[in-house]
């Protein structure tokens, strides 16, 4: 599906569920049409550029200067204030070259010029190098492209690639490859676990523990039943001989003979090799964590039922020959 297909499936939809709540239809078609008009608006916002960029914009051959890869764990936590999960990001990118006639817009930079660089006494990356030999005439720019995990493998320094270009008003400039895939931000599930797993070595390059979060029926935070310990780890699975980075998650009390530096022995899945898993250690912090709000909101659903199943029982008692 391209960006154009996908944005104009959402404004559809967007439509459609500003029409139904115009009308003031029932509840249960204006739940629906809420639930999916939110969503449809940030895909619009997300993707409306790439949209743009596929109809009005110009073809131009750009070269990859350099791949980027981070893996941060992230939470934000405060006593007895609202909080968010942790969670872990785990973001791919490229810096892409190109020449174009016109000056830059906002969006896009331009290299540094090695004679800057000399005179401050630094000397030029493979880089600075490899974005200097992009083809075509014009102005020299660079910038920086979102990727997901399968373009990021794929995407070799050195190698030219197509690209879309979009000037807005002459004041912007937003570049994507031309096979850019939709959406890089969402993680892709992997039905089937990504096939079967082998068991390699492994380091440990960090290990962050989280000992409080957010509930099921409040958004306030509160101390968990088994802290949650995130490793992140780094190992050569196989066709990836300089290594990768993964997060895997477990009781934290599982983990507390491991330390930075540590080896440790995970499996990975060819078709998922960012995603390892930690032999040897326990993860029920998935279901102990959440267990007393679980069993309130199971013992309300059944309050509830009992209730009204007591009322509907006596008015139809109540009616007249019911008996």
């Amino acid at each position: 599906m391209t960006a154009t297909l996908l944005v104009c499936t959402a404004a559809a939809i967007l439509v459609l569920a500003l029409l139904t709540l115009a009308a003031r239809a029932p509840w249960w078609l204006s739940l629906p049409a809420l639930i999916l008009g939110v969503p449809s608006l940030l895909v619009i916002v997300a993707e409306g550029p790439h949209a743009a960029a596929e109809v009005w914009g110009e073809r131009l051959v750009g070269v990859v200067a350099a791949t980027q890869e981070s893996v941060r764990v992230e939470s934000a936590r405060a006593g007895g204030a609202r909080a968010s999960h942790t969670v872990v990001r785990h973001r791919f990118g490229a810096i892409v070259c190109y020449r174009a006639p016109q000056a830059p817009g906002l969006g896009a930079g331009a290299p540094i010029d090695p004679a800057i660089l000399a005179a401050v006494g630094e000397t030029e990356t493979a880089a600075d190098r490899r974005c200097r030999q992009a083809p075509g005439s014009g102005i020299l720019r660079q910038t920086q492209v979102r990727l997901d995990e399968a373009s990021f493998d794929a995407a070799q320094p050195g190698q030219t690639l197509m690209l879309r270009r979009l000037r807005p008003f002459g004041l912007l400039e937003w570049t994507w490859p031309v096979d850019a895939p939709l959406l890089p931000m969402l993680p892709r599930p992997r039905l089937g676990g990504g096939g079967p797993r082998v068991a390699i070595p492994a380091q440990v390059t960090a290990i962050t523990v989280d000992r409080r979060g957010r509930g099921l029926l409040s958004r306030r935070a509160y101390d968990y039943a088994v802290p949650v310990a995130y490793v992140r780890l780094r190992y050569a699975p196989p066709g990836y001989p300089t290594g990768v980075e993964g997060v895997d998650t477990a009781d934290a009390p599982s983990v507390s003979a491991l330390a930075v530096g540590s080896p440790a022995l995970v499996s990975v899945a060819a078709q998922a090799p960012r995603q390892p898993r930690l032999l040897g250690v326990e993860r029920t912090y998935w279901w102990r964590n959440v267990l007393v709000e679980a069993l309130t909101l199971v013992g309300l659903i059944v309050t509830v039922l009992i209730i009204l199943g007591v009322r509907q029982r006596r008015r139809r008692d109540a009616r007249p020959g019911s008996r």
